[in-house]
């Protein structure tokens, strides 16, 4: 028996993340759901467009979010139904308790594109950890042993780095957003959705034709990149998680480099831990059991899967040699 997933006229159902997600208007970044077995119903119910006045809701703020020119971008707030998510100058979205309800007040002129980024890679991320998920800001490709997953800030060369590993045939499960899960002591990648987001440089490097590509929001020099290839057989279930890797921040502009050819060291589980404790996507930073959930999965992590430092040098010419160290790295265990 199979049932419709539509929870109102219009609404599609789509799959990321290991959520099912039902959103009044189309999501062309993922894979679309006509009907499932019932215990596969619906996790998330999405309304982007229903509704334009901002939420009247008692906030408590309690985290910011800033860019690098010290711009807030993002704040969220407890709220007496849930929390709410302040994107300034662009839009709102309230989240319930549960996480199962997420409804969007679009700001004046922001366009569809631009939501469906802010739901897809901002919002979904932290509503994660209200079903429990482990969530983790790295992205994620399918290599021949099992999944590697690349951490580090923005501008480490975390996307490019999968960007070149997709253009030789290895599929990218996911951009920034990779939900862990581990099951009688192995620890799985669960795939988000076949695509990246690059910057104008990254994405010049690439050979055409392989994919499609546009701006990523109405504000925002990114590209949203499909693989037009891997759509239609994109995984649903969870792969085996082989080895992580983490990326030193970019340079400094002035700041000199020596890195000649790309070198793996190894680091402390200390060290390790650090890294993925400062990568995870926390919704609730006032939820003492939720951090204290997420500290022992992560440590959890670093005992069972190899965490390296990966030092790449700065130029697109050097990528081939980067896949190779990689495979190389795997090759020996």
């Amino acid at each position: 028996m199979t049932i419709s997933l539509d929870y109102k006229r219009g609404a599609r159902s789509y799959r990321v993340c290991g959520l099912i997600l039902s959103c009044d208007i189309p999501l062309p970044e993922l894979a679309h759901v006509t009907a499932v077995e019932p215990n596969d119903a619906v996790d998330v119910r999405v309304e982007l467009l229903g509704r334009r006045l901002k939420p009247s809701l008692s906030a408590k703020w309690f985290m910011t979010w800033s860019l690098p020119s010290g711009k807030v971008w993002l704040s969220t707030a407890k709220t007496d139904q849930g929390y709410l998510l302040r994107f300034h100058d662009l839009a709102d979205f309230t989240v319930d308790t549960l996480g199962r309800q997420i409804v969007c007040f679009p700001g004046s002129g922001t366009l569809d594109g631009t939501l469906r980024h802010l739901l897809l890679d901002q919002v979904v991320p932290l509503v994660l950890t209200l079903h429990g998920r482990h969530a983790l800001h790295a992205t994620a490709v399918q290599m021949p042993q099992g999944v590697c997953a690349f951490i580090g800030p923005t501008g480490a060369g975390k996307s490019t780095l999968a960007a070149s590993f997709l253009t030789t045939g290895y599929p990218v499960l996911s951009d920034d957003c990779l939900v862990l899960q581990e099951d009688q002591g192995l620890l799985s990648a669960i795939p988000a959705y076949p695509g990246l987001r690059l910057w104008d440089d990254s994405l010049e490097a690439l050979p055409s034709g392989f994919y499609e590509s546009y701006p990523l929001t109405h504000k925002h020099d990114k590209y949203r990149v499909l693989d037009k290839s891997r759509r239609a057989t994109f995984p649903s279930n969870p792969q085996p998680l082989v080895r992580i890797y983490l990326l030193p921040p970019p340079p400094d502009v002035e700041e000199e480099t020596d890195e000649r050819k790309p070198c793996i060291e190894p680091i402390t589980h200390r060290e390790g831990f650090l890294s993925l404790l400062s990568s995870l996507f926390p919704l609730d930073i006032t939820d003492k059991s939720l951090l204290a959930q997420q500290f022992n999965f992560l440590s959890r992590v670093t005992s069972l899967i190899p965490v390296r430092r990966l030092r790449i040098p700065r130029n697109f010419s050097a990528l081939p040699a980067v896949r190779e160290a990689i495979l190389a790295d795997l090759r020996n265990g």
